[in-house]
């Protein structure tokens, strides 16, 4: 009660950090890299929007809404047209949260994310437009090759594209520049590292060259984290996001051979696992 008394009368962010309170263990948990079940998540996403409905709610507060639409987002595969509307609802809060502490580099990092969610989503709302005998409990292996064919006469089924479709190209230049926006708060956490070099490598052919530069300096930076550094670049080096990132992580390796040689022993480690 006197800890309740205290945020009243703190005001209106004192009042949205009590109503934020039921999300938190839900937020730690996804911070660990756990999977809290769908309640817990719908319970911490309401608990969440009744804390921004107050004027003056923290910045964090918005991001962690963003944070857990985005996770919505990507655990619906039955739905994309609500999947998309959970990724709009969660890059609009995280807006508002860039707007009041636009530093933060976590809060660029989840923009890029969400246009990189919403490409997948629309893929599947593509594909299972395409193949409506598919059950929508499976998400498609990846886009078709063609078109399928419609009635009895052999026509194509016209595929209507989504309402989003035509604001594709804004929304892949607003993900590259929240991206530029990533790089230059400079966070070096773990997470974000690997995550800006991942982003920066799936779309290599479209960075500026300070960001290519930027990128580049990330490899190294990933062997700084010992071996869950290792174990990131080897990672992008057996799935690459981009046709360049193999020949980039062996080029910028090759400058220091004491780690080139510890990534090559956790390459061949992996590779003979």
């Amino acid at each position: 009660m006197v800890g309740a008394a205290l945020l009243a009368a703190a005001g209106p962010r004192g009042l949205g950090a009590l109503a934020a309170r039921p999300s938190r263990a839900v937020i730690l948990e996804l911070g660990r890299g756990q999977r809290p079940d769908s309640a817990a998540l719908t319970i911490a996403i309401e608990a969440l929007e009744r804390a921004t409905s107050w004027r003056g709610s923290a910045p964090n507060t918005y991001g962690d809404l963003a944070l857990l639409k985005l996770e919505r987002a990507r655990r619906e595969v039955a739905d994309p047209e609500f999947a998309l509307s959970e990724i709009e609802a969660g890059v609009s809060v995280q807006r508002v949260s860039l707007a009041l502490a636009p530093s933060s580099a976590s809060g660029w990092a989840r923009l890029v994310y969400a246009e990189q969610l919403r490409e997948e989503k629309l893929r599947a709302q593509q594909a299972w437009a395409l193949n409506p005998e598919d059950p929508l409990d499976r998400p498609p292996d990846g886009p078709p090759d063609g078109p399928s064919e419609g009635a009895s006469d052999g026509a194509p089924a016209e595929i209507m594209p989504h309402p989003l479709v035509a604001s594709r190209p804004a929304q892949k230049a607003a993900a590259l520049e929240a991206l530029e926006m990533a790089f230059l708060t400079r966070d070096l956490s773990f997470s974000l590292v690997r995550f800006r070099l991942g982003a920066a490598l799936a779309r290599w052919s479209e960075l500026p060259p300070w960001m290519q530069r930027a990128a580049r300096a990330e490899i190294l930076q990933l062997t700084r984290y010992g071996r869950r550094g290792m174990e990131a670049l080897v990672d992008f080096y057996l799935a690459p996001p981009g046709p360049q990132a193999v020949e980039l992580i062996e080029r910028e390796l090759a400058a220091d051979p004491k780690r080139e040689a510890f990534f090559i022993k956790r390459l061949n480690r992996r590779r003979s696992s």
